[in-house]
């Protein structure tokens, strides 16, 4: 029987803000970590090559309350954040920073409360969404401009990823099974893959299974598997060309927030209100460790460009660091 490792953090891999972290992300060239949290602050933390401590390197503020997401441009020279104000009625946010420094830019704003933010790979397109809606909005990155909007959502959306080559987006939804309505809401979520190769998206599939609906979505870096984590504390891998679950990854005790695919695409990793994270074989489902360090829930996964690090953030308004290239690479039956 295969052996997991329990993982503690790397030390010196520990960042903090004063509330909830929201968002990591790490830049292209793998040099610099971005948070974002409740404490309407982003945060670039400086990792120096063979350096696994964080050093604050700038401290970014946008006009808003909170912090939801927070990315790099696929080219690596742009910061982006996503934030929710609230002035009387709640709106969302998205500021642009430049990585060379000098003030931010509010690309758009509208109103209703942001949830979740992604990146076309060619940089041309943001797509957001809002845990109060049931559509994810395409906007244009040069001037903030709406694209379009794509409906019909079974429930509301709480994240979106696009593919690789920038040909799908996915749309997780769901209800937050404390907030569910027996009498006029079902208990099935969905994500919606939508083909965006046309003149118009259009719904490609839809892939049911999770109960309460899907909480977070990632697609595998070739573009042919679609993670999920659920309200019902399961995460599942799914091919896309034929809309087939793959795996059901189990284990958690709390909804599966948070997902990423490392850079080659062999592992997953999966965070949790279980304050947990979780590294999971992409090719067999096989749990591989167990990370352990958070005291709150885990909102946020990352791996860094060379699959080395995972970062993490959490309600406990830390950011953690951990050593993935270590435990994976030990040669132990893990």
């Amino acid at each position: 029987m295969a052996l997991t490792m329990d993982v503690k953090p790397l030390r010196g891999g520990l960042a903090r803000h004063s509330d909830v972290v929201t968002s990591v992300a790490f830049s292209r060239d793998g040099r610099t970590l971005a948070s974002g949290g409740w404490d309407g602050l982003i945060k670039l933390w400086d990792l120096k090559e063979g350096s696994t401590g964080l050093k604050l390197e700038r401290v970014l503020r946008g006009a808003w309350d909170e912090v939801e997401a927070v990315l790099f441009s696929p080219d690596g020279s742009t910061v982006v954040g996503l934030g929710t104000g609230w002035d009387g009625e709640p709106f969302g946010a998205v500021t642009t920073w430049s990585r060379k420094g000098g003030r931010g830019r509010c690309l758009l704003r509208e109103p209703g409360k942001l949830d979740a933010l992604a990146f076309s790979p060619d940089g041309s397109t943001l797509a957001t969404t809002g845990g109060e809606g049931r559509t994810v909005t395409l906007w244009n990155t040069d001037d903030g401009a709406e694209r379009m909007r794509l409906p019909e959502h079974s429930a509301p959306v709480w994240s979106v990823d696009f593919s690789c080559d920038g040909t799908m987006l996915a749309a997780g939804s769901g209800v937050v099974p404390a907030m569910l309505d027996p009498a006029i809401e079902d208990r099935i979520g969905e994500v919606k893959i939508w083909d965006l190769t046309g003149e118009r998206p259009t719904p490609r599939i839809r892939l049911i299974g999770h109960e309460y609906g899907a909480a977070s979505v990632a697609f595998s870096p070739d573009g042919r598997t679609v993670a999920s984590g659920g309200f019902d504390r399961v995460a599942k891998l799914w091919d896309v060309a034929s809309g087939a679950p793959r795996a059901d990854l189990e284990g958690h005790k709390g909804w599966v927030a948070a997902l990423a695919f490392s850079p080659d695409g062999s592992l997953l990793a999966t965070g949790s209100h279980d304050q947990t994270i979780r590294l999971w074989d992409v090719a067999d489902g096989r749990l591989r460790a167990v990370l352990r360090g958070h005291t709150g829930n885990v909102y946020s996964v990352a791996f860094s460009p060379d699959g080395r690090l995972l970062a993490s953030g959490s309600l406990d308004g830390a950011v953690r660091l951990w050593d993935v290239e270590g435990v994976i690479g030990s040669g132990l039956d893990l």
